[in-house]
């Protein structure tokens, strides 16, 4: 790619990644502004606890089907294989991966889920059609991303955005005050998002071939993984609302001020897509000098940047949740230090991943992410005041699964690279 090349493609991710930010973030201020009194502190509560739904729950697992796809994309390219049985198998995955989200979803409804949601039907099916359109739009960057499609990658983030926040603005000037219509604003911009780059989704026709082995597996592993990393980035709200029913103002609080903490993390996705084809095909061919100077660099870059991310924190974050979100009060600077230097350790996990992805490491991946999960969770439930107990857990449980993901690049870098850029096997196309 020409420098030319490089410098558009980098100016329509920046678009998307400013679009899709401003739309998540704008309904966040949106929602804020419009249930703002006590008296719908639980309205407001449901719709923040929605917004985080959605990133734990579709994104959670249809991340890691963008990410597997991916991977299988490009080192289907690198051997000179078909494409299309890669995208056939990577569909049937999301099929069976949105029927399985479904039922969980439904059975979590009468035990915890409604109350999270104040029982409001509207904001279920909000939540479901949500799922249906990560499932779609994390399909297509797979995709799109494993070719480096990244002008038609990037289509995907401003149209997701831009149908997020032009509704949400409608409503606010239409001073309604219905939290179902705000919640099926922000519920429909992946589908249209996927909609949108259909054509680019053409792929060669070519003769039958079988559907590239272990892709099932591979997505297993990473979409536990996955999952639990989405977990670690956005439950603590859900779970201090769930704690705090005779404190639901300071709930509210916590929850705009942990999303507006969450600005680089949030950004950041993107990152892990155009990563993970070049580790890949550095991996395909058994280039680990190139593996490791590719993660070197990027881990540099993103430790400046979310050092800068926790300045701004201190910094700014207090006036921005008020003035921005109209949280009821002025949020503590320690607390919003923490919650930025959690969203630093996130980000420096989220870079390691794809590096273990491209390595066929996918176990190692979600071992990291569960040993995470499982002290994140313990502090979380266990700490006798809730928001204290949130900050803490956000700050351990990133830092143990940085712990293990670095421990597992280190040693699948110096292992012998057997398998991995081994050629294709007899009969492969």
């Amino acid at each position: 790619m020409t420098p030319a090349g490089r410098f558009g493609t980098a100016a329509h991710l920046a678009v998307g990644l400013g679009v899709l930010g401003a739309a998540g973030y704008a309904f966040v201020a949106v929602v804020g502004h419009v249930f703002h009194g006590p008296a719908d502190a639980g309205a407001l509560n449901a719709l923040i606890s929605l917004y985080m739904l959605v990133n734990i729950i579709g994104p959670g697992v249809f991340a890691a089907l963008e990410q597997e796809t991916s991977r299988a994309v490009s080192a289907a390219a690198a051997h000179g294989d078909p494409l299309r049985p890669v995208a056939r198998r990577a569909g049937i995955l999301a099929l069976w991966a949105f029927a399985a989200l479904v039922v969980v979803v439904l059975v979590a409804w009468p035990l915890v889920l409604g109350r999270v949601l104040e029982w409001r039907l509207g904001l279920l099916v909000a939540l479901l059609v949500a799922i249906a359109g990560s499932g779609a739009v994390y399909w297509a960057r797979g995709l799109l991303g494993g070719q480096q499609q990244f002008q038609a990658y990037a289509r995907t983030l401003y149209v997701e955005g831009a149908v997020r926040l032009v509704p949400c603005l409608a409503l606010l000037a239409l001073a309604l005050e219905a939290p179902s219509a705000y919640g099926f604003a922000f519920a429909v911009g992946s589908a249209v998002a996927a909609m949108s780059v259909l054509p680019a989704l053409r792929l060669p026709a070519a003769d039958a071939a079988p559907p590239p082995d272990g892709m099932g597996r591979s997505l297993l592993y990473l979409t536990g993984a996955i999952a639990l990393s989405q977990l670690l980035a956005n439950l603590a709200p859900v779970v201090v609302t769930y704690r705090s029913p005779d404190d639901l103002v300071a709930a509210a609080v916590f929850g705009a001020t942990f999303v507006l903490a969450r600005v680089p993390l949030f950004l950041f996705a993107p990152v892990q897509a155009v990563l993970l084809p070049h580790v890949t095909r550095a991996a395909a061919m058994g280039h680990h000098d190139e593996l490791r100077r590719r993660l070197g660099q990027v881990i540099a870059l993103v430790a400046g940047l979310g050092a800068l991310g926790v300045a701004g924190c201190v910094w700014l974050g207090p006036w921005a949740a008020e003035r921005l979100f109209n949280t009821a009060y002025r949020p503590t600077v320690g607390t919003l230090a923490m919650l930025g230097a959690a969203t630093l350790v996130m980000m420096l996990a989220l870079v390691v991943q794809p590096t273990l992805v491209a390595l066929r490491r996918q176990r190692t991946v979600t071992i990291g992410w569960i040993a995470g999960s499982l002290v994140f969770l313990g502090v979380l439930l266990a700490g006798p005041e809730p928001i204290a107990a949130a900050l803490v857990a956000q700050l351990v449980g990133p830092l143990v699964v940085l712990a293990v993901l670095l421990v597992g690049v280190l040693r699948a870098l110096h292992a012998p690279p057997a398998g991995v850029g081994a050629p294709p096997a007899a009969g492969r196309r």
